[in-house]
């Protein structure tokens, strides 16, 4: 039997390598820093039976946004992941699996064994069509939130294998129904997720790339799922077009399910879809009614989810009281569905009761009376006299401090409070991937000890690692001792000439080339003098270690405190990931920057400035930071 092959998608060089390391004897292991996306593979890949992917916080770590990435791939998937109770939250199923750094090589091996097994299993049942779907698929197959009469009815249409349009408000279900239909029509096969609203021509590219993987001669039919046709682009629709033609010549036809939240027969009739897109997709068409026309069924619904959040939470049966039930049944449910799961859960979760009374039930945290008063919160949320006093004390601080402006408050505000969570992420990850090469190295030295090759890589690789977390404690440390800004005007041409000098063996290592374009400009900004040095540093040595190697680097110091620096990244951006995880976060924020620009940008705004990070150019990166003119 060939070995099994494991691609490793890590952003830490030294984690791929130590990765490798441990299962290098027993498996074919591939090793790639991120791509383009998370499925910018090539054709080498088609047969991997693993993905060990490494999860950073910029990618995001919401339990609910991984197993969703992770029921996409074709393939059995293993995150790594920074927190041992990021880890629990992710129960292992039969494809996806997750790992807390840093791991000892023994559980490394366990887990990547268990996983391939199960596959082992899955590929078996793939080869009998007629074995009934189990555990994590029984869920879809039921459609306990759809009418007895609609529920019958997508039964009968996944019994054809037609094209199926499922239309209906926000919430509704359409996505729970278009997976229900595939496992019901296609047992064990595969499906494949494709957003509309980001149909572009590389984006289709992936998409056929995983459809050509997905196509097994021993699997059933493949499914696309194409989510939210109403948010296509006039330009996508014939992009569309092509590409499910061009797929069904290519390997022939798939099931196609299709799903949106407004009339698309009324869009073919106002000119704004193509009519042959239309006829393509509906070939059988399936309308949600919204919660607030179905009353009557609210009481079962609510039953269910219910059930499905106490087995969850690891609680007893749950029931609900009549007047909860009525309160429910009242409700308009202008989220329908999700917003009704939404409210199960979070009232599950907080309450903790087997017997949920109407007055039990949290619609929203913001509404006065309906959040209960959770006692291990309350010393910690101040009144709202304390609040005011709180607000005294920084007014009187900031005015006594050494001519510091009124915009430039000490007060703490929510944005601040976010960054520091970013921060404190960003620097737990950073220091866990070190502890895995150290963890595994040290558990692997009494077996290898004898291997002069292990020894030499021991000392090198370890001895690496610990001087890379002494510089990031280093440099935690100084930005730690940091206070508020002593004010001074500040040559920030000269500065960042003297940031560059300081940066010259980096510079040389990476082989990058500055280009200077301050055209003389000597403007001297309003900061602190050592702030600011602080920052230009360690901006420089982040842009030098995201920039491509060998590659060019415009620095641009302009007239108004601001200094632009623009560069090609070496791999393709975190953000890309992100947004393939959850579709919310389609626009890149500043929690995507690695830790030094996380800390450098948190320096600048306190010295009254701004620092964005712009990725419009399709080509480069380009970082902006502003000060205020002296």
């Amino acid at each position: 039997m060939p070995a099994k092959r494991i691609l490793v998608i890590e952003e830490s060089e030294v984690v791929r390598e130590t990765l490798a390391l441990i299962l290098g004897r027993e498996f074919v292991v591939a090793k790639r820093p991120f791509g383009k996306g998370v499925f910018s593979f090539g054709e080498t890949d088609r047969d991997v039976d693993l993905l060990i992917l490494g999860v950073t916080p910029a990618i995001g770590k919401e339990p609910s946004s991984l197993l969703r990435f992770a029921d996409k791939a074709p393939f059995a998937v293993l995150f790594l992941v920074d927190s041992k109770s990021a880890a629990r939250a992710i129960d292992d199923r039969e494809r996806v699996g997750c790992l807390a750094k840093p791991f000892s090589p023994y559980e490394l091996k366990e887990k990547v064994g268990r996983l391939l097994a199960r596959r082992n299993i899955l590929s078996e049942a793939l080869s009998h069509p007629n074995v009934e779907p189990q555990g994590e698929f029984s869920r879809y197959l039921e459609f306990p939130y759809l009418t007895r009469a609609a529920a019958s009815l997508v039964r009968r249409f996944a019994a054809t294998g037609l094209p199926i349009l499922i239309s209906g408000e926000n919430g509704c279900g359409q996505e729970r129904v278009a997976r229900g239909i595939h496992f019901l029509g296609a047992r064990f096969g595969s499906w494949v997720s494709l957003h509309a609203a980001e149909i572009n021509n590389s984006y289709l590219d992936q998409k056929s790339l995983q459809l050509s993987w997905c196509r097994r001669s021993e699997a059933p039919p493949v499914t696309l799922i194409i989510e939210n046709l109403d948010w296509l682009s006039i330009s996508g629709q014939a992009e569309l077009l092509n590409f499910l033609e061009e797929e069904e010549a290519k390997f022939g036809k798939c099931r196609l399910i299709t799903t949106a939240r407004v009339d698309i027969l009324e869009k073919v009739y106002r000119d704004e879809l193509l009519e042959s897109l239309y006829y393509k997709l509906a070939t059988l068409k399936l309308s949600l009614r919204p919660l607030r026309d179905r009353r009557e069924d609210v009481p079962a619904i609510a039953s269910w989810f219910c059930q499905l959040y106490a087995r969850h939470l690891g609680m007893e049966e749950v029931s609900l009281s009549a007047s909860a039930n009525e309160r429910l049944s009242n409700y308009l449910w202008f989220g329908n569905l999700n917003e009704m799961e939404t409210v199960i859960a979070r009232t599950l979760a907080i309450q903790r009761k087997s017997w949920i009374e109407a007055a039990d039930l949290i619609f929203d945290f913001s509404v006065a009376g309906e959040s209960p008063e959770i006692p291990e919160l309350k010393e910690l949320i101040p009144s709202e006299a304390q609040k005011q006093g709180q607000r005294e004390r920084a007014e009187s601080l900031t005015e006594a401090h050494n001519g510091l402006h009124p915009e430039a408050s000490t007060e703490i505000s929510q944005t601040q409070r976010e960054d520091l969570s970013v921060l404190i992420h960003e620097l737990a990850h950073e220091l866990k991937n070190p502890m895995v090469t150290i963890k595994t190295f040290a558990q692997l030295l009494t077996d290898r000890y004898q291997d002069e090759n292990f020894r030499a890589r021991f000392q090198d690789v370890v001895g690496g690692d610990i001087e890379r977390m002494d510089d990031l404690l280093e440099l935690m440390i100084e930005f730690a001792d940091f206070s508020q800004p002593r004010w001074s005007k500040v040559p920030l041409q000269e500065k960042l000439r003297s940031a560059l000098n300081e940066v010259t063996n980096e510079c040389a290592r990476r082989q990058a080339q500055i280009k200077w374009k301050g055209n003389g400009y000597s403007r001297e900004v309003r900061a602190d003098e050592t702030q600011v040095k602080y920052v230009l540093k360690n901006v420089l040595l982040a842009v030098l270690s995201q920039a491509k190697m060998a590659s060019e680097i415009e620095i641009n110091v302009e007239k108004q405190g601001c200094v632009t620096i623009s560069y090609l990244r070496e791999v393709a951006r975190v953000a890309s990931i992100t947004h393939y995880f959850d579709k919310s976060s389609s626009s890149p924020s500043e929690s995507v920057l690695p830790l030094r620009l996380l800390l450098a940008k948190q320096l600048v705004e306190r010295n009254g400035g701004n620092m964005v990070l712009d990725y419009s150019d399709t080509e480069k990166d380009i970082l902006k930071m502003e000060f205020r003119i002296a």
